[in-house]
C-alpha cells in the first residue's frame, strides 16, 4: 500500500490488513518513517515483527480501498523532536595551530620642544615566547631626560590557556579581572586562576531564546528577530524546537511564522530580553587571585607590598538569574559580599550587591548598589544607586573622609534612524565631606545620507559653583577611511572652534594621516593650535612624525616635535623575520619559494612574498578564525595550489606557520620497450606498477609504449609489469630540472 504520515507520501510499504479492521505494519517499516514506537508487545509473523496500529496509542488510521493507501494520523508522541541549534560553530576546517614562536616588540620615541630643544627619549619593549599552551611575556621601557634616566620592568608573567575547558592561569603579574559593581582593580604578583569565556568566542556562555511547539503536517518557518529574518526551515510533522537563538543586547521580539502546504499561516511570537552579562543555567564563571600588591606600577621595577587577595564566582541559577559572591582584601583589611542579576523579557535587567568589610584601622563598614539597565530598539533607560558607609574598606581607598558617600544616576536614550538619537542623563556623587557634585547632561545625534553625522551635547555641571559645557560636531566621511570633521565647544568663559580631517591606518602597508587645527578664545589671549600627525606602515616597521603648536595671541609660543619608529622581531618555524610591532598574535605564510605573491589577511593585502616565498603577518586575533588568502593569479602557471584560502585561530599572542603548498608543474614522459631475442618491442596498452615516495602507484602504457606521468621528484625509481607472461622490471631516472616536460627517452627491459 502507499503510506501517507500526517499528509507527507512516505513511499508503499508491505500492510496486513486484519478482518478486525486493523492492520499490522512492520516495526522496522514503523521506524524508517520516523515514528518512535512505545515499548509493547509485537506479533511474530514468519520471523518478522509486526505492530498493530489499533494498538499504537496517539496513532489514527484510514483506508482508501479504490487507491490503496494508508493514511496515518500520528500524535507528536509518536514523532521526534526536530532540533534546529542556532549556535555559531566554528568554519569546516580551521587551522589551530600550536607552534613555537617568539616575538620582540620595541618603540623609540624622541621629542623636542621650542627650537628644537631635547625634552626626552622613550624606549619601550616587549618580549614574549610561545610553547604549545604556555605563553612566556615580559615588558620593560626606558626613559631618557636631561633631568634623569629610568629603567622600569613594567610585566612579566607565564599564563597557561587550557582551549578546551576555557581556563587561565597567570603567574606572576597580572590585572586582577573586574568583580562587580562595587570591586576595585589592583595589579598583583602572584597567581590567578580564571575560567575565560572569550577563548572559544563561539561558545554562548549567556542566556538565549528558545522557541517550541508541534506541527501536524509538513511545514516551512520563518524566524524573525525585530521583524527581521534570520532563518527560514522545513519542518516534518511534530514536534520542533528552535534554540539558542541570540542576540548582542536588548529586548526584542521573537517570532515565528508557520505556513502549513495549503498556505494557512500561524505566527508565534513572544519578548525576550538578551544580556551577555548574566551565565547560562548551570554554568560557572570565577577568577581567583592571589599575591602581592604591585606599587608604583611604571615608576619602579620590583616594588611590591603585602600579600592580598581578590575573587568571584558566579553561577547560572537559570536562564535568568545569576548569583555569586566576590571579596577582597590584605592584611590590613577585606570585604566579602553577595551580588546577583536577573534578566527580565519585558523589564530588563536588575543588579544589586551587597558587601561588609573590615578594617584594622577604622573598623567596619558596609556598601550596597542597585543598578537597572533596559534597551529595545528605539527606548534605552539606566539607573544605578550606592550607598556606601564611611568606613567602608577597599584597595587604594585613601583617607575616609574623601570616600563617596553615595552614588546616584538615571539616564534615559530614544530614537530612530530618521529622527535622531537623543540621550539625557543625571547624577549626584555624594562625599563624606564637601559639597555633592552633580552633573546634568543632554546629548543628540544623527546620521544623515550615510555618510554624515551630527552631534549636540549639552552639559551642567555643579559642586562649589555651576558650569555649562555645549559641544556641536560635524563629521562627514569621503570614504571608508577618511573622514572631515568641525567642531564647537564652549564655556561661560571660553570658545574653542576645532576642524580635522584624518586617514586612518590600513590593516597592512600604508599611510594614514591627522591634521587639527583649532583656535581657542579666553581670557586672557586667545589662542591657535596646530597638531599635524602622519603615520607609515612599513613592511618591516611603523615610522611615525606629530608636530604640537600653540600660539597665544600675546606671544610665548609653545613647539613641541615628536618621531616615534616601532617594529618587531619575530621567530616561528625556524625563521626570524622584521616586521611591525606584534601585538597579539602572528603568522608566517609561505608560498614554496615563490616571490611576488599577494597575501591577505579578512580580505585586506598584507603584503607580498620575499624571494624565499615568505611574508609575515603581524596582527591575527587569537581565538577567533582568521582568513589568511593568497592570490592565485600571481602563482605562475605552471604551479598547482593545492588550496587559496586557509582558516587560522591561534592561541594567545602566539606564532604559527601557514603554509600554501605550490607544487610545480612538471610532466614526465617516455617508451617502454622489451627486447625480445634481440628485438626491441614496444609496451603498448600495459598497466605499470612502481614504488614512488614510499607509495605503490601505477600507469598506463600507450601506443607505442609511450607514458606519461606528473610530479615526480628527482631520483631512480623501479617499475615493474608482466610481458608475454614473463615479468620485466625497468629503472626510471628522473633528473633534477626545471623544464616543465621531462623526456626520459625510451627505456627497455630485457
Amino acid at each position: 500500500m502507499k503510506l501517507l504520515l500526517n499528509g507527507q507520501d512516505k513511499g508503499e510499504y508491505l500492510v496486513r490488513r486484519q478482518d478486525d479492521g486493523d492492520f499490522l505494519l512492520r516495526e522496522q517499516d514503523l521506524k524508517s518513517v520516523g515514528l518512535l514506537l512505545p515499548d509493547g508487545a509485537a506479533t511474530v509473523l514468519e520471523r518478522e515483527e509486526y505492530r498493530p496500529l489499533r494498538a499504537l496509542p496517539g496513532m489514527g488510521y484510514s483506508f482508501n480501498e479504490k487507491t490503496l493507501t494508508l493514511e496515518l494520523a500520528a500524535a507528536s508522541t509518536l514523532l521526534p523532536k526536530q532540533q534546529f541549534d542556532f549556535q555559531r560553530r566554528w568554519s569546516p576546517g580551521v587551522y589551530f595551530p600550536k607552534d613555537t614562536g617568539g616575538f620582540f616588540n620595541y618603540g623609540v620615541t624622541y621629542t623636542a620642544g621650542n627650537s628644537f630643544s631635547f625634552e626626552s627619549l622613550e624606549v619601550a619593549s616587549e618580549l614574549g615566547v610561545r610553547w604549545s599552551d604556555y605563553l612566556f611575556f615580559s615588558s620593560s621601557s626606558y626613559t631618557h631626560q636631561p633631568s634623569e634616566d629610568r629603567f622600569v620592568r613594567q610585566m612579566t608573567n607565564v599564563t597557561y590557556d587550557a582551549r578546551p575547558s576555557m581556563q587561565r592561569v597567570i603567574l606572576g603579574d597580572f590585572q586582577v579581572p573586574s568583580s562587580g559593581t562595587i570591586g576595585t582593580g589592583v595589579l598583583l604578583g602572584g597567581i590567578s586562576f580564571s575560567k575565560v569565556y572569550r577563548i572559544d568566542p563561539y561558545f554562548l556562555y549567556y542566556p538565549t531564546a528558545r522557541f517550541s511547539g508541534e506541527v501536524s503536517s509538513p511545514s516551512s518557518a520563518e524566524i524573525y528577530l525585530d521583524g527581521t529574518r534570520i532563518r527560514t526551515e522545513k519542518l516534518l510533522p511534530g514536534e520542533y524546537d528552535f534554540r539558542n537563538i541570540w542576540y548582542f543586547g536588548g529586548k526584542r521580539d521573537v517570532t515565528v511564522v508557520l505556513r502549513d502546504p495549503f498556505g494557512r499561516e500561524e505566527r508565534i511570537s513572544q519578548p525576550y530580553y538578551f544580556t551577555d552579562t548574566l551565565l547560562r543555567e548551570g554554568l560557572h564563571e570565577y577568577s581567583y587571585n592571589l599575591g602581592f600588591r604591585r606599587e608604583d606600577f611604571g615608576v619602579e621595577s620590583n616594588r611590591y607590598g603585602p600579600p592580598a587577595f581578590s575573587a568571584f564566582h558566579n553561577y547560572g541559577a537559570s536562564d535568568s538569574l545569576t548569583v555569586g559572591f566576590r571579596g577582597e582584601g590584605d592584611k590590613e583589611f577585606a570585604n566579602l559580599g553577595p551580588q546577583a542579576s536577573y534578566r527580565s523579557d519585558r523589564a530588563g535587567q536588575f543588579s544589586v550587591s551587597l558587601a561588609g568589610s573590615v578594617d584594622k584601622g577604622n573598623g567596619a563598614g558596609g556598601v550596597a548598589a542597585f543598578s537597572h539597565q533596559y534597551q529595545d530598539r528605539r527606548l534605552g533607560t539606566r539607573l544605578l544607586l550606592i550607598g556606601q558607609s564611611r568606613d567602608f574598606a577597599t584597595f587604594g581607598g585613601g583617607n575616609p573622609a574623601d570616600r563617596v558617600r553615595y552614588l546616584a544616576g538615571a539616564g534615559a536614550s530614544y530614537g530612530t534612524g530618521s529622527a535622531g538619537f537623543l540621550s539625557l542623563d543625571y547624577a549626584v556623587r555624594g562625599k563624606q565631606k564637601g559639597p555633592d557634585l552633580r552633573v546634568a547632561s543632554a546629548r543628540y545625534t544623527k546620521n544623515f545620507l550615510g555618510s554624515l553625522n551630527l552631534q549636540l551635547s549639552f552639559t551642567n555641571t555643579r559642586e562649589r559653583e555651576s558650569a555649562n559645557t555645549f559641544f556641536a560636531g560635524l563629521t562627514y566621511y569621503p570614504w571608508t577611511d577618511t573622514s572631515l570633521s568641525a567642531s564647537y565647544r564652549g564655556t561661560e568663559d571660553t570658545n574653542t572652534y576645532t576642524v580635522q580631517a584624518q586617514k586612518n591606518q590600513p590593516v597592512g602597508e600604508g599611510w594614514g594621516y591627522r591634521l587639527t587645527a583649532a583656535k581657542t578664545d579666553a581670557q586672557p589671549a586667545s589662542v591657535t593650535s596646530v597638531n599635524p600627525f602622519v603615520q607609515y606602515n612599513a613592511k618591516r616597521g611603523i615610522v611615525s612624525a606629530e608636530y604640537s603648536g600653540d600660539f597665544p595671541d600675546s606671544g610665548n609660543s609653545r613647539e613641541s616635535y615628536r618621531l616615534s619608529a616601532a617594529g618587531g622581531v619575530a621567530y616561528v618555524g625556524g625563521v626570524f623575520g622584521l616586521s611591525r610591532p606584534v601585538t597579539d598574535s602572528f603568522g608566517l605564510v609561505t608560498v614554496d619559494n615563490l616571490a611576488g605573491v599577494r597575501v591577505y589577511q579578512n580580505n585586506q593585502e598584507i603584503g607580498r612574498t620575499d624571494a624565499r616565498g615568505r611574508v609575515l603577518v603581524p596582527d591575527m586575533g587569537s581565538y577567533v578564525e582568521n582568513q589568511i588568502s593568497i592570490a592565485d593569479k600571481d602563482v605562475p602557471m605552471d604551479y598547482s595550489l593545492a588550496e587559496i584560502n586557509r582558516l587560522v585561530s591561534p592561541p594567545l599572542r602566539s606564532g604559527s606557520v601557514i603554509r600554501f603548498d605550490a607544487r610545480k608543474y612538471q610532466a614526465i614522459t617516455g617508451k617502454l620497450f622489451a627486447r625480445v631475442d634481440g628485438e626491441s618491442r614496444p609496451v603498448e596498452y600495459h598497466e605499470i606498477l612502481m614504488e614512488a615516495e614510499g607509495k605503490e602507484l601505477s600507469f598506463p602504457t600507450g601506443k607505442g609504449g609511450e607514458f606519461y606521468l606528473e610530479n615526480l621528484p628527482p631520483g631512480t625509481y623501479p617499475a615493474s609489469f608482466e610481458y608475454k607472461g614473463r615479468e620485466c622490471v625497468v629503472v626510471l631516472k628522473v633528473p633534477e630540472s626545471g623544464e616543465t616536460i621531462i623526456d626520459l627517452g625510451g627505456i627497455a627491459c630485457e
